[in-house]
């Protein structure tokens, strides 16, 4: 038989749904961070934060991040079923990227649906579902952060290019570190770090597309790593 090719298949397999999610996910992920609404300062007080979860872009803008949570936790099974030439430490990491994806999708549903608050919070009423979002949100932003940068440092250049791994490892410990400096230890001016977990973005695309075109050029797996 002839070699495998990138994804681990045989030549003349057909190509997998996989690599257009990862790369859905990843073009998502991004123009979703872009529209989402700068957070307001704590001291703007109630006021600030029924403007900020009633901008008009919260709806679009977390749609498209619940809807690339729910990417990439397809994208990454796929993968990861794909692809048995990984390490074991890289599929381990791989798999716990597909816990954090599956609960960001989870934490994202009340981050969207925080919106229908912003009268609640305007007048000093309790804001039970953004609550809950900032609450999740310091357990599945670290997990799929730092998870997903060790799937990307550890797969080497298997899947992309290492400076794709590089920049996925920056922005995945910028996501991880963003809810809790924002949050708990209040450092307003760290916001820049959501913007700086947008990196992630780009490994994913990254890794969608040289699947895509090494399963159409019939690259073996060997070559498409080296």
């Amino acid at each position: 038989m002839g070699a495998d090719y990138a994804d681990g298949r045989a030549p003349g397999a057909r190509i997998g749904w996989w690599p257009s999610s990862l790369i859905a996910g990843g073009t998502s992920l991004f123009v979703g961070g872009m529209l989402h609404p700068d957070q307001p300062p704590r001291s703007s007080g109630a006021p600030g934060v029924a403007a900020w979860i009633g901008d008009p872009l919260w709806i679009p803008a977390h749609t498209l991040i619940l809807l690339s949570s729910t990417l990439f936790v397809l994208g990454l099974v796929g993968l990861l079923n794909h692809r048995p030439d990984l390490s074991e430490p890289a599929r381990r990491a791989g798999w716990l990227a597909v816990a954090g994806a599956a609960l960001s999708a989870v934490e994202n549903v009340p981050h969207l649906a925080a919106t229908t608050e912003s009268a609640a919070a305007a007048a000093g009423h309790a804001t039970p579902l953004l609550h809950a979002h900032m609450t999740l949100a310091l357990i599945s932003f670290p997990l799929f952060g730092l998870s997903l940068g060790a799937l990307a440092l550890l797969s080497g250049g298997r899947l992309a290019h290492p400076l794709f791994g590089a920049l996925a490892a920056i922005g995945g410990t910028a996501w991880a570190i963003g809810p809790w400096a924002v949050g708990p230890f209040a450092m307003e001016s760290l916001d820049v770090l959501f913007i700086v977990g947008m990196l992630m973005a780009l490994w994913f695309v990254a890794v969608g597309v040289r699947a895509l075109l090494t399963r159409r050029s019939g690259v073996p797996a060997a070559a498409a790593g080296s």
